[in-house]
């Protein structure tokens, strides 16, 4: 090992420094921003003088931004569930069972990741068009399953790759069926790849702008990212210090659980990167 520098540790000081200030000086815009009155939206003011939590109490209190709320969890729960259990069946069955067809099929899911969104949504609203679903939550979930599996299934195939196949076999002998060695020996073991994969799909979906404005057009059953911009972001008059503060308010969900399952996360991601 080498010694670093003087001049290679200033470099990455200063090197630190900018990336920070280009990741948190955007945030620290935004809190600033949802924390004055609209009318001095457009002024510089960085140490927050005109200090009011008004725009946080419309938020909160609007029930138009609660149902946008109410259905954003429900969509976001509902599509990370379901998108988890697919990717796990996949994983599983790509990383234990061989068959003719196998790795192109592997290759054929993960080619969907190239493409990108705006094209894998041409044809999906054209699929849902056909079978009468657009419009209707269920498109929209179907749509986020198709976007997360890609990655979750490789994910969670990394994570089966590491346990061992003796296991299957031991439970075998043992007399277990192929029921109880996935749900009560396999699954288990690969609780930190199933995690990381919900809570990128719950991202993915909580954050979507481009296919929920797409697929939902009734007001009513929006989600919170097109809710918010049809909402503030008119022709005429646009309410960027409200819109800051909703922003800041319907973050705090995936920031709590992010928090809360960040070992489990990183855990996923890093699975399979090191070969012991």
């Amino acid at each position: 090992m080498f010694e670093k520098s003087r001049g290679f540790k200033v470099f990455i000081t200063i090197f630190a420094i900018v990336i920070g200030i280009f990741i948190f000086f955007p945030l620290f815009w935004m809190i600033n921003t949802a924390l004055k009155s609209p009318s001095k939206t457009y002024t510089v003011d960085l140490f927050f003088s005109s200090f009011t939590i008004d725009n946080f109490k419309n938020v909160l209190f609007d029930r138009q931004i609660l149902t946008y709320l109410r259905n954003s969890l429900f969509v976001s729960f509902t599509s990370s569930f379901l998108s988890t259990i697919v990717s796990m069946f996949a994983g599983f069955s790509f990383s234990k069972f061989r068959y003719r067809g196998r790795a192109s099929l592997m290759s054929l899911i993960m080619m969907a990741q190239a493409f990108p969104q705006a094209i894998l949504l041409l044809t999906l609203y054209t699929m849902m068009q056909k079978l009468r679903l657009d419009g209707s939550y269920i498109s929209l979930m179907l749509s986020y399953i198709a976007f997360v599996l890609p990655v979750g299934t490789w994910t969670l195939k990394a994570y089966f790759d590491q346990l061992p196949d003796s296991l299957i076999e031991s439970a075998k002998v043992d007399g277990a069926g192929w029921f109880r060695i996935i749900f009560q020996i396999m699954f288990p073991l690969a609780v930190p790849g199933v995690i990381s994969t919900a809570i990128y799909s719950f991202v993915w979906s909580w954050n979507d702008l481009l296919y929920s404005l797409t697929l939902i057009t009734e007001d009513a059953k929006r989600t919170l990212a097109p809710g918010l911009v049809m909402k503030y972001m008119g022709e005429f008059n646009n309410n960027w210090a409200e819109m800051m503060a909703a922003s800041i308010v319907v973050s705090i969900p995936v920031t709590i659980i992010f928090i809360l399952l960040q070992k489990y996360f990183i855990s996923g991601l890093t699975a399979g990167a090191v070969k012991e």
